[in-house]
């Protein structure tokens, strides 16, 4: 769709609210890098026809990092169309815990919902609570969701350092292509290019840190 507008959320707040109107097509990309504890919401209210949200999320978490989200995708008109995806990458002994509620109200017939979180764990005491939830009122929707948290496939690593990489030089190149799948989805080029030096430029710092 054209005239896709793009809101980044750099920081959690409690109970933060984002609408979505007729014909409206937006882009959220929650991008946390920071230190600290993050613990908030990020509500997306649909409440126009033919309204397109797209959520992305890029977040990394190290040293002993808590992150709390919550995520709203509320669909309140017909044919609406929301599609989440948040990637979560995290060092150390830091902790993510996401819960993410799709609703569709009675009135939102024809909407389509989506919802994926995926998390990278890089050390054995980094961990990841993700929790998806469904509340659909109406009898004619599309709903997916999904969730997975793992680590970095030691084949992969193995072949990479077969072809002359480091151990650092190749975790950061898997890394990254975790992260690629989420950041090619921004529609803005120059945002999507600043959020993908800032994320590369914390991800080889904190490998250089030895952290994970």
């Amino acid at each position: 769709m054209d005239n896709n507008s793009v809101i980044v959320i750099d920081n959690l707040q409690k109970d933060q609210k984002f609408t979505v109107g007729n014909n409206e097509n937006k882009t959220f990309v929650i991008f946390l890098t920071g230190e600290g504890v993050q613990n908030g919401d990020v509500k997306i209210i649909i409440e126009g026809e033919k309204a397109h949200a797209q959520i992305l999320g890029i977040i990394v978490g190290f040293g002993k990092q808590k992150i709390e989200l919550y995520t709203l995708q509320d669909h309140i008109k017909p044919e609406s169309v929301s599609d989440l995806f948040i990637k979560s990458v995290l060092f150390d002994e830091a902790k993510f815990y996401y819960k993410g509620l799709i609703k569709i109200e009675k009135d939102a017939q024809k909407s389509n919902a989506y919802q994926k979180n995926q998390n990278l764990l890089l050390s054995k005491n980094a961990s990841a609570d993700s929790r998806p939830y469904l509340e659909i009122l109406a009898n004619d929707v599309r709903c997916t969701h999904g969730a997975t948290i793992g680590q970095i496939d030691k084949n992969q690593l193995y072949y990479l350092q077969t072809r002359g990489l480091s151990n650092q030089a190749a975790t950061h190149l898997i890394v990254e292509g975790f992260y690629q799948e989420v950041l090619e989805r921004i529609p803005d080029d120059k945002i999507r290019k600043e959020l993908a030096e800032k994320i590369n430029k914390k991800i080889k710092f904190l490998l250089s840190k030895g952290t994970n």
